[in-house]
């Protein structure tokens, strides 16, 4: 979340704080970071861009987005490779695991819109071995000299990089006439405007979908948990109890009545006339959880519009054909 604060002077000399929170997706911007001896382009302006769409599938993003994920990568990737008929490629294949690296680099394809492959060939350069290295722990090296090398770095967790289990790796670029040491095969999808920089998701406009879809869950999943607590406001009027009473009282209350296990229990009072009964106020939440059950259809819309793949193949919705979506 975003806090900017604003102070402004009226005639009067006073002073108003104005303060606007924004917890919209903002895209990833791109600096030349060296700490030490590493020199490399950010990964956002935090460097930890791919970190946050790791964090929107696995934690806090839309289970829509998720199974959209999972489908399309057992789409591309999931029957593995044709068999092969050559001894020695079929044993190559085992060794390197490649119907698993497959599934791997289609798995961050779909997430990132990229993979990476490092390929380590033998000392007498004859053949090579493959191993998957995760997009998100992988920046673009910054070069010294034009004539210099490209390279990356590897690390297994950037907001670490200080530890000595995590410092970064240099990898130099995989190149097909240079068949010696560890190399780094880094494949983006085009886009016009990050050309040689990083992926961007091609679900990205929809990233503001993805958030929302989380945060209605929560919404309603408060609803359910706390039930009374949002909705109603109880007053007793029998005077100011001491603060242990009230806490008392309180721990009471929420014992008997608060989630979804105590919900249509009936409230039982008693009192010495009207004017001592116990008063309860119902809050006005101004239509919120239906304003975002209406939500629900746009949201996947918006989702599968920018996965480009038809609900139907998610999920099936009775009474809904393809032109409904």
């Amino acid at each position: 979340m975003k806090l900017e604060k604003e102070l402004k002077t009226n005639e009067d000399n006073s002073r108003v704080k104005i303060f606007s929170f924004n917890e919209a997706y903002v895209p990833p911007q791109y600096s030349p970071v060296k700490k030490g001896e590493y020199h490399f382009l950010s990964f956002g302006k935090d460097n930890l861009y791919p970190a946050f769409i790791l964090n929107l599938y696995n934690n806090s993003g839309s289970s829509l987005h998720k199974a959209i994920i999972n489908k399309k990568s057992r789409l591309s990737t999931g029957f593995g490779i044709k068999p092969v008929i050559d001894e020695g490629l079929k044993r190559w294949v085992k060794e390197n695991k490649v119907e698993q690296l497959l599934k791997y680099i289609g798995k961050d394809f779909e997430l990132y819109n990229g993979f990476c492959i490092e390929v380590v060939w033998s000392n007498d350069s004859t053949t090579c071995k493959l191993n998957y290295i995760p997009l998100h722990s992988v920046r673009i090296g910054l070069k010294e000299k034009e004539d210099d090398e490209d390279y990356f770095w590897y690390s297994a967790n950037w907001e670490l990089i200080k530890k000595e289990e995590y410092k970064p790796e240099y990898i130099k670029k995989y190149n097909p006439e240079d068949k010696t040491g560890r190399q780094l095969l880094y494949y983006i999808e085009p886009n016009p405007a990050y050309e040689h920089l990083y992926p961007i998701p091609n679900y990205s406009t929809a990233l503001n979908w993805v958030m929302l879809d989380y945060e209605i869950s929560v919404f309603h999943l408060n609803q359910i948990k706390q039930s009374y607590t949002p909705s109603m406001l109880i007053n007793f009027s029998t005077g100011i109890p001491t603060p242990d009473e009230m806490n008392d009282t309180w721990r009471e209350f929420e014992r008997n009545f608060k989630g979804s296990q105590n919900s249509g229990k009936v409230f039982l009072t008693y009192s010495e006339g009207k004017e001592q009964a116990p008063e309860i106020l119902p809050i006005n939440l101004n239509d919120s959880d239906e304003r975002f059950t209406l939500l629900a259809e746009h949201i996947i819309t918006q989702i599968t519009q920018s996965h480009e793949i038809p609900q139907q193949l998610i999920s099936f919705v009775p009474g809904k054909g393809y032109r409904d979506w």
